[in-house]
């Protein structure tokens, strides 16, 4: 048992581990009857010798089978993520369709390749996230409430008699499908309806009267009775159809916590994406990096490591502590995830401000990792995102051409004076220069132009 556990910790790379059970297989450990190599007459400079092979055997080791079996596989893989993204990146998150956190890994990882995420479409989607083009359609089982078999009748359906041309019909031709109430809901709220010509919040005022109006129509027909609207020809049945009233559409933000709500991410957008680069720059880890990981992992965050996260806050609760002051719990989502943010009373008091949740943040601490790896940050500040000053760079090809208009460029930006940083780029020797906060500047479209137009468009960029 004892050499197993020291295999154990070969194979997951744990050095203390490893240095702590030298003594015990050298020397011995009496207390757990282990008797240890020169006990059993082996000389020591051996058993170190022996004991340092087997550190160095752990460094990387690894089985030839198994490792000419990852080599194809990483092959193929690499061969269809290469040829076929689209497909590839489609059966990839078809595979972690239960898990909302891989499936936001995932998605981020297509738009950064140049992978569209297009919605759920009732008339376009397959069950599983399907390939079209060089984009992903969403799999119509990942959205809540409707299960694998329920969408293949649907399918068959949609096969069988052509796409769906309204919500009124797709009611009527899926009814006895077992299509209810609540499912008609989370599709209008993922947006696979959007195809019927009518906005989300239209269909989400009349789907209830919709489908009541089939259900008792399907229970006349039962009967044997016969409707006015059986009686009436083609043109005047339109008179009967419920009407979609004039309501407009949900905004961006409501249509994306709706598919959030039922799909477990953003399918048209993310909250975040206006900003995204302002996110990149200025965050040192994301969701990511706090999931669990193996400790071997050289790059994995550490317990007290200092970090800076950012997102939007979509969890908050407060909590007194045992000396009855005020603590909160927030968890913020980022492109890939969410984190878990600790605030303490004393931070808590100075920040409660930004303590709110749809407020995009910033959060300066420390990470808190746990056994398993997944961890926390215990805040130290915060900064909203509209705050996070940008940089804005301006080029000279010389020193000497920075000089001749560095008065002059002083004088522009103190009468434009705001949160943005400033800084120098020359060209020649690629030295970088950034101004005083005196001469930080508000960097609006107006400042901007003022500034392209005075040393250049092509010398001139304004970096989040």
């Amino acid at each position: 048992g004892r050499s197993d556990e020291l295999r154990r910790a070969m194979s997951k790379k744990k050095q203390d581990v490893m240095l702590k059970e030298r003594e015990a297989f050298v020397y011995g450990d009496p207390a757990n009857d282990v008797p240890g190599c020169v006990a059993n007459g082996i000389p020591e400079e051996v058993a170190n010798k022996i004991y340092d092979d087997m550190i160095s055997f752990a460094q990387y080791a690894f089985n030839k089978s198994h490792a000419a079996a990852y080599a194809v596989v990483a092959y193929q893989t690499a061969y269809l993520k290469y040829y076929y993204p689209a497909e590839f990146m489609a059966a990839m998150l078809s595979s972690v369709m239960g898990s909302s956190a891989k499936i936001s890994e995932y998605v981020y990882s297509c738009r950064s390749m140049g992978i569209d995420i297009l919605p759920p479409d009732i008339n376009k989607g397959e069950s599983d996230f399907s390939a079209q083009g060089r984009s992903i359609r969403y799999g119509l089982t990942a959205i809540k409430s409707v299960g694998r078999g329920l969408i293949d009748s649907i399918i068959e359906e949609r096969n069988r008699g052509g796409e769906f041309i309204d919500l009124e019909e797709f009611v009527s031709r899926t009814s006895s499908l077992g299509v209810n109430k609540r499912a008609i809901e989370n599709f209008i709220k993922a947006g696979a309806f959007d195809s019927f010509n009518a906005t989300r919040k239209q269909m989400m005022m009349v789907y209830v009267d919709i489908c009541d109006n089939v259900s008792n129509d399907m229970k006349t027909s039962i009967q044997g009775q016969v409707s006015f609207i059986d009686l009436a020809d083609e043109g005047d049945k339109e008179k009967y159809k419920v009407k979609m009233p004039d309501v407009g559409e949900y905004s961006l933000d409501q249509k994306l916590a709706f598919e959030k709500e039922v799909i477990g991410i953003y399918a048209s957008g993310h909250p975040l994406a206006e900003v995204e680069e302002k996110w990149n720059n200025h965050t040192t880890k994301n969701a990511l990096d706090f999931r669990e990981h193996d400790e071997e992992d050289e790059n994995a965050l550490k317990d007290k490591d200092k970090v800076t996260v950012g997102g939007m806050v979509v969890e908050f609760r407060t909590q007194l502590t045992k000396r009855g002051q005020q603590m909160a719990f927030l968890t913020i989502e980022d492109l890939v995830g969410t984190i878990e943010i600790i605030v303490f009373p004393r931070q808590f008091e100075k920040y409660r401000q930004f303590l709110e949740e749809g407020r995009k943040l910033f959060v300066n601490g420390t990470a808190s990792i746990e056994s398993d790896g997944s961890g926390k940050v215990l805040a130290e500040s915060f900064i909203d995102f509209d705050d996070m000053p940008s940089t804005v760079w301006v080029l000279f090809e010389t020193k000497e051409d920075y000089f001749a208009q560095e008065q002059k460029m002083f004088d522009m930006l103190m009468r434009n004076h705001g949160k943005d940083i400033v800084k120098i780029f020359i060209k020649e020797g690629r030295q970088i220069k950034q101004l005083p906060a005196k001469y930080s500047v508000d960097a609006t479209s107006s400042v901007m132009e003022m500034l392209k137009e005075q040393y250049g468009g092509e010398n001139v960029a304004l970096k989040a």
